[in-house]
C-alpha cells in the first residue's frame, strides 16, 4: 500500500515530530510511505530543517514552494503531481493540506485514492477562546474553509476524544463522522538523577503564555505556603507572560517560593526533580507535558478540559479540576502534599498508564489497521 502524507511546513513543531515518529514505524510494517511538503518561499528555512530530518529518517519526500497557501498556481502544481504519482491513500494534516485535497476532489481529481485527514487541533487563537464552547465558534474564514474541506474528504480522525467532541459540537459537517486514534509517543529511558532536597517542588513546564494558566496557581499559592512553607513553585519555560508573572511574584513577596528557570532544553531534569507536575492550562489538545510527567512517574493536577480530561485518570494518576476553579486546584495540591504515599502511588499508576496505552506502538498499529479498513471499503 502506497501512502502520502501532506502538510504545509514552516519548522519543527508538534505535528512534524509526530510524522518523524510515526512514518518510520509504518514503513517497518510494510507500507510505502512518502511525504509531500508545501512551504512558503518567504519561510524556506523552516522547511529545510524538516527536510533534513526526513532525509535522516530515510523518508522519500517531495516539495513545492509557494507564495501563498491559497493559490491557484499551487493547486495546478498539485494536480500535475498527483497525475504523475498515484497513491492508495492521501493523508492530509492541518487546514491548508485539507483544503488542497478537498479542492482537488471538487475538481474531479484523486478519484482512485482514499483521502484521510487527521484533526490535530483548530485555529489556535479561536480555539483558546472557544474550546469550552465550540457551538459558538465564529464563522470566520478558517471555519468556512474547514466546512468546505471536510465534506470532501473520505475519512477523518481526531488525535483525541476531546477534540472529536469539540468538532462534533462545532457545526462543521463530516459525512463519514469522526473516528479517533489517540496520539502515542516514544519516550526516552530515564536515568534516575533525582537530587536530594529539603523542599517540596511543584513544577509548571512549558510555554509561559496566557492560556497556560500560570497566574491561576500563583494567585492561590499563599494558601499552600501557609501550610507548607518549604514549597517551591518552579516555572520552567519562556514566553510573553514571563515579565508579568515575575512582577506579580515580586509585588506579592513570593520570591523565595517561586523560581523562574527560563527556557531549558533538558526538561527531563525538571520533571525528575518535581514532586507534582501542574497543568493549569485551559486550552489544550493532548498535552505532551502530561505524558512526560508520567514518564518520570509524577502525578499531574490539571483542569478538566480537552486533552487533560482523557490523559489524567482523576484520583488515580492525579486530579482533574473544573476549568478556572483555582481554589479547588490549590485544594487538590494540598491533598497530595498531605500524603507522600499517595504522590508515589499516583506516579506509579501514571507511568503504568503511559506504558500500557499512550505508546507509539499502539498508535502505529491503530493507524495501520485504519488504512487497511478504509482501503477495503
Amino acid at each position: 500500500m502506497k501512502v502520502l502524507f501532506v502538510q504545509n511546513i514552516e519548522g519543527i513543531a508538534g505535528s512534524e515530530k509526530y510524522f518523524l515518529q510515526l512514518i518510520p514505524m509504518l514503513k517497518a510494517k510494510g507500507l510505502q510511505v512518502e511525504f509531500l511538503s508545501v512551504y512558503l518561499e518567504s519561510r524556506k528555512e523552516g522547511y529545510e530543517q524538516f527536510q533534513k530530518m526526513l532525509d535522516d529518517h530515510d523518508i522519500v519526500s517531495h516539495s513545492f514552494g509557494t507564495k501563498k497557501y491559497y493559490s491557484p498556481a499551487l493547486l495546478i502544481k498539485l494536480k500535475s503531481f498527483f497525475k504523475e504519482n498515484p497513491y492508495d491513500i492521501i493523508h492530509s494534516h492541518l487546514i491548508y493540506a485539507d483544503f488542497w485535497v478537498a479542492s482537488l476532489r471538487k475538481m474531479g481529481q484523486l478519484k482512485n485514492s482514499k483521502t484521510v485527514s487527521t484533526l490535530h487541533g483548530y485555529q489556535e487563537k479561536i480555539y483558546v477562546d472557544y474550546c469550552l464552547k465550540p457551538e459558538e465558534l465564529p464563522k470566520n474564514l478558517y471555519y468556512r474553509i474547514a466546512k468546505f474541506s471536510y465534506k470532501k474528504i473520505d475519512h477523518v480522525y481526531a488525535c483525541s476524544y476531546g477534540l472529536k467532541s469539540f468538532y462534533d459540537r462545532s457545526g462543521i459537517q463530516f459525512p463519514a463522522g469522526i473516528d479517533v486514534i489517540q496520539h502515542g509517543f516514544e519516550y526516552p529511558d530515564i536515568e534516575e538523577k533525582e537530587e536530594p532536597r529539603d523542599r517540596v517542588i511543584l513544577s509548571i513546564i512549558g510555554r509561559v503564555i496566557p492560556r497556560k494558566g500560570h497566574h491561576l496557581v500563583l494567585q492561590e499559592l499563599h494558601k499552600i505556603i501557609d501550610k507548607y512553607p518549604n514549597v517551591l513553585l518552579r516555572i520552567v519555560g519562556d514566553g510573553t507572560e514571563l515579565d508579568q508573572l515575575k512582577s506579580y511574584v515580586n509585588e506579592n513577596g513570593l520570591n523565595d517560593q517561586v523560581e523562574f528557570t527560563g527556557f531549558k532544553s533538558n526538561v527531563h531534569y525538571y520533571y525528575q526533580n518535581s514532586d507534582i507536575v501542574l497543568v493549569p492550562s485551559y486550552a489544550e489538545g493532548l498535552p505532551l507535558v502530561i505524558f512526560e510527567a508520567y514518564n518520570h512517574s509524577k502525578p499531574v493536577i490539571a483542569f478538566r478540559t480537552i486533552g487533560p480530561e482523557e490523559a489524567v485518570q482523576d484520583g488515580k494518576t492525579g486530579f482533574l479540576v473544573e476549568p478556572f476553579d483555582s481554589g479547588m486546584f490549590a485544594s487538590k495540591i494540598l491533598d497530595l502534599l498531605a500524603d507522600k504515599a499517595l504522590i508515589k502511588s499516583m506516579g506509579q499508576e501514571a507511568n503504568k498508564l503511559l506504558n500500557d496505552h499512550f505508546t507509539i506502538q499502539r498508535m502505529t498499529q491503530e493507524t495501520y489497521d485504519y488504512y487497511q479498513k478504509i482501503k477495503q471499503n
